[in-house]
């Protein structure tokens, strides 16, 4: 909430009241601190005393550290239901989150409808709103900016101010974002003023990462899944750091991996409550991100006005390097319980098995499906994520498409019999 004139009188006010107590010095560092809020009101977009804010790179803009994700809404006979969802955007916005992330495929498209019922009457100037072109559904070089077009109407807007090339992985960057000149197309719309900042989200390893950083100078950020368990998956713990390095915002999507890091099965928490520290689980998971100097935003989905208030209640201390060396102990306790689980397959989704002739998403399975069963044993839970959050055009197929060519074998850094690893999988999951 910005500070009105009237309202900086007031506190002055109150600071007189202090200093008549206190003396004059009391009176000078509080003026000092009201000069330093107000100037930071006209700096940062919509902002809140009680909320942190990091840079996004080189744009020159500050974002909140909280982002509100737009795909895990709360749904209604298999629909986004707006009367619930618009007062927790306008809540999470009054309480000084500045960055929307959503995308044209969330939810239907449903999404998209959420952020322009939201944002409507008033509320779009005080946010970043972003989205995102999905390659999978082109059929030409000519749906980028008919797509893009789509999204700014839906949403309900001129400028969309983050835009993302969606879900970049081997496939997209091979036949679809080269082939197609996407990132040209980024560069043109940026000139043309109709999107304020160019980037991409993720889903790959580390070294096409980096491939697709090192393209083009002309990226101001990037969208990857970052975790304290993944810290080698995807991207990984280097991505942030190598982002940074080229000049680039940090938003991270599933900070609490779809939901398990915000209700951890009984070993990790045991281990976490070891240590003699207690947080909730959602905490943890969060301030992990927000320690990161490099992260600027932590885009976390929320479900309920609860999930709002709670994580703005985190973000009010959301500070670079804020984990003491108690709390990194106790995540190390939380990491090491995962990884030994019995059954634990010791997959840190480097990727370097892909692409697999067959188009098996093996690393995935692994580390972000079957580990996670090992420890939940939620049989439902686990096949939402191995048959909705997996697809042919996401990451891959599954278990029973392997045929056990071999090829993977001898790229696994870590020699895992993978034919024989993904058979039973196959058998446990049942495809």
């Amino acid at each position: 909430m910005n500070m009105d004139r009237r309202d900086f009188i007031k506190s002055g006010l109150l600071a007189a009241a202090v200093g008549a107590v206190s003396g004059p010095k009391a009176i000078a560092q509080e003026a000092e601190r009201l000069v330093a809020r107000e100037q930071l009101s006209k700096d940062i977009l919509n902002y809140n005393p009680q909320m942190q804010y990091r840079p996004m790179g080189r744009t020159g803009v500050n974002v909140s550290a909280l982002g509100f994700g737009m795909l895990r809404l709360p749904m209604k006979n298999g629909h986004v239901d707006f009367d619930q969802t618009t007062p927790m955007v306008r809540r999470a916005i009054e309480g000084g989150v500045n960055y929307i992330d959503t995308g044209r495929v969330y939810l239907g498209g449903e999404s998209e409808q959420a952020v322009g019922k939201a944002l409507a009457g008033g509320w779009r100037d005080r946010v970043y709103v972003t989205s995102k072109m999905p390659w999978w559904e082109m059929q030409s070089a000519d749906d980028f900016e008919k797509f893009f077009d789509q999204s700014r109407r839906t949403i309900g807007t001129d400028v969309i101010d983050f835009y993302h090339i969606h879900m970049i992985m081997h496939r997209a960057w091979k036949d679809y974002v080269l082939p197609y000149k996407l990132i040209e197309k980024m560069e043109r719309l940026k000139a043309q003023g109709k999107i304020r900042f160019m980037g991409f989200s993720f889903h790959d390893s580390l070294q096409l990462f980096k491939r697709v950083v090192e393209y083009t100078p002309a990226w101001d950020f990037c969208l990857i899944q970052h975790n304290y368990l993944d810290y080698e998956y995807e991207a990984g713990v280097l991505g942030p750091k190598y982002a940074a390095a080229n000049g680039m915002g940090l938003a991270v999507m599933k900070p609490v991996r779809t939901g398990f890091l915000a209700n951890l099965p009984q070993p990790m928490r045991d281990a976490l409550a070891s240590t003699g520290i207690h947080k909730p689980d959602t905490e943890w998971a969060l301030d992990y991100l927000w320690d990161i100097p490099e992260v600027s935003v932590a885009v976390s989905g929320m479900g309920s006005m609860a999930d709002v208030e709670e994580n703005l209640k985190y973000a009010a201390k959301a500070r670079p390097n804020m984990l003491t060396p108690a709390e990194r102990e106790a995540l190390g306790a939380a990491i090491y319980a995962y990884r030994h689980a019995p059954g634990h397959i010791d997959c840190t989704g480097c990727y370097q098995c892909i692409p697999c002739p067959h188009n098996v998403a093996i690393g995935y399975i692994f580390a972000y499906v079957y580990n996670n069963y090992l420890l939940h044993r939620n049989k439902e839970r686990a096949m939402a994520d191995y048959t909705v959050s997996m697809s042919p055009v996401q990451r891959g197929d599954p278990a029973s498409a392997c045929v056990a060519c071999g090829e993977c074998l001898a790229k696994c850094p870590q020699h895992l019999d993978i034919p024989n690893l993904l058979a039973r999988v196959k058998e446990t999951m049942g495809k």
